[in-house]
């Protein structure tokens, strides 16, 4: 007969083992992810075809050299985007072309990044539902914050007559969406970083594509119209000055004063 002491010594014996077995399975999970992500990163042929403009293209670009992943960075001009709009799916960039095959609409792009080609498990950690689902609802959240300026700028685009917008109705959209939509959505955001143990919006370790996309919609869109909230003005500074971010930058305005 086992006595209570030797009882509890073999439960906790049993606990340790399976922790350990769980740590260890744990360990060879993010070991094989690892080398899966160097592996597509050396074997991959990677470009991304977009204007040459920042708009939907930079946090693509971004995640990419986030990513340590070598891409070719096609930007067409209209003409350009005229003559293959038609064999394009959706008739629309950016496009990305990973060994042939394409990929399109921004935040799919954007996942697939740091699926395929992310070994820190920062930009996109899909192993991880919750946090997965956090990162996703954050870059619809970036969606709908922007979607009504894109409605009033590209009018056509979304189904809308030129005669609709009149030039007071515009104005009065405008100034609705400019002092009072877009604060309430900044205000959401700037709700979960005050939330994150990290400083980083979806509380990874790392930056995500979450904080990749909206500090590309905030410096690029937001801060020409309106002021940032102290705390999203902090994370656009923390993301474009990551060290490959900024290397990245500097490469890119050096070839676009190279071109004069």
């Amino acid at each position: 007969q086992t006595c209570p002491s030797e009882g509890s010594a073999s439960a906790t014996m049993a606990v340790r083992l399976a922790a350990a077995v769980v740590a260890a399975a744990a360990v060879t999970l993010l070991t094989s992810r690892r080398l899966k992500c160097m592996l597509r990163r050396r074997l991959a042929r990677v470009r991304l075809t977009y204007f040459d403009i920042n708009g939907l293209g930079e946090p693509i670009r971004l995640a990419l050299v986030l990513a340590d992943m070598s891409f070719t960075d096609e930007r067409l001009t209209r003409e350009q985007f005229a003559d293959v709009k038609s064999q394009l799916r959706f008739g629309q960039v950016p496009c990305l072309t990973v060994n042939g095959d394409e990929y399109f609409q921004s935040s799919a792009i954007l996942r697939y990044i740091g699926r395929a080609f992310d070994s820190s498990g920062s930009l996109y950690p899909s192993g991880n539902l919750a946090v997965a689902a956090t990162i996703d609802a954050l870059l619809d959240a970036c969606t709908d914050m922007v979607i009504g300026k894109k409605v009033f700028t590209y009018r056509e685009r979304f189904g809308f007559p030129e005669a609709v917008f009149t030039p007071p109705v515009l104005e009065s959209i405008q100034a609705k969406w400019t002092h009072e939509t877009l604060p309430r959505h900044l205000g959401f955001f700037v709700h979960c970083l005050a939330q994150s143990p990290t400083g980083w919006v979806a509380g990874t370790h790392g930056p995500s594509v979450a904080d990749v996309l909206l500090a590309s919609v905030l410096r690029n869109d937001i801060t020409p119209i309106a002021p940032l909230p102290p705390p999203l003005a902090d994370l656009v500074e923390r993301v474009y000055s990551l060290p490959a971010v900024a290397a990245f930058k500097l490469a890119e305005a050096k070839l676009a004063e190279a071109k004069g």
